[in-house]
């Protein structure tokens, strides 16, 4: 599969640690979508993971510069064996220093990370993705923007999407890794009930409208920023904004390029879809 002079961008749900493990329908689309991956050409030279579970300090954009990446199990009360799951990836510092640039550039204050390790927003998904990490792997936090208003934390990190988009044409693989709806506060309610909590539909719907927009760029990215900070159901869909932003990153970054829905599965309060933009 080629990609022209510009690789997608893929806005994926990582869901929970379990889908390490877990056979499910979600880590069935990983696997797909690895194959995709794969059969480019050529093929990706690094992927660039924007992981819902790292924020930067306040609005400052970090980046792991490290050689070698290092798990960081940021998870609790798991089975024993989940701590001890490997996924020994090469980082690449040459990537992270243009990510630096780019973000300097843009002015967007950014700083280099080495010490801690890619979270499970990176690593959980990847190993189910791509089991062999023949692919160099860097990690990007989120900006610390608590305090903020929704629109300005959505705009601003469309803006660091728009960013990095001149990667995509360095064969660079932009992967914003949250999840579509994420509300654990209101999960024990629907244990047992088999029910789907009634904002998750809704709020995916919305999602699904927003990167359908026909219009301007700029347009589209100001509808997105407006309805969804403005919907009914954001307070519900995302208690906290974290696994919410790293879509507008995407979206920042996918540009003028026509969005596809590449998966859709609703578990409870959750919801696993994703979206790829600018694939061919």
């Amino acid at each position: 599969m080629t990609h022209a002079d510009s690789l997608p961008v893929y806005a994926i749900s990582h869901a929970g640690p379990n889908q390490a493990v877990d056979e499910t329908v979600t880590s069935d689309f990983f696997a797909k979508l690895g194959q995709k991956w794969l059969s480019f050409e050529p093929a990706p030279k690094a992927i660039l993971v924007i992981s819902a579970h790292w924020e930067g300090a306040e609005g400052v954009i970090r980046v792991r510069t490290s050689e070698q990446n290092q798990l960081y199990y940021d998870f609790y009360n798991f089975p024993d064996h989940m701590y001890k799951l490997q996924y020994p990836s090469k980082g690449s510092p040459s990537l992270a220093a243009r990510v630096l640039e780019l973000l300097g550039q843009a002015n967007i204050p950014a700083e280099s990370e080495t010490k801690r390790g890619i979270d499970h927003g990176v690593w959980v998904p990847l190993l189910r993705i791509l089991p062999k990490p023949e692919i160099p792997v860097v990690q990007m936090s989120l900006a610390d923007l608590r305090g903020k208003s929704a629109e300005y934390a959505f705009a601003y990190h469309i803006r660091v999407g728009e960013a990095l988009k001149q990667l995509r044409q360095e064969n660079v693989l932009l992967v914003a890794s949250g999840t579509a709806v994420h509300n654990l506060r209101d999960l024990r309610t629907y244990m047992g009930t088999g029910r789907v909590a009634p904002f998750v539909k809704p709020f995916d719907d919305l999602l699904d409208r927003v990167v359908s927009i026909d219009t301007s760029e700029e347009d589209r990215r100001k509808a997105a920023v407006h309805d969804i900070a403005h919907s009914p159901h954001l307070a519900a869909a995302h208690p906290s904004l974290d696994h919410l932003l790293p879509f507008f990153v995407a979206f920042g970054a996918a540009g003028a390029d026509k969005a596809q829905k590449l998966h859709n599965n609703h578990i409870l309060t959750l919801s696993e879809s994703a979206w790829s933009f600018g694939e061919k």
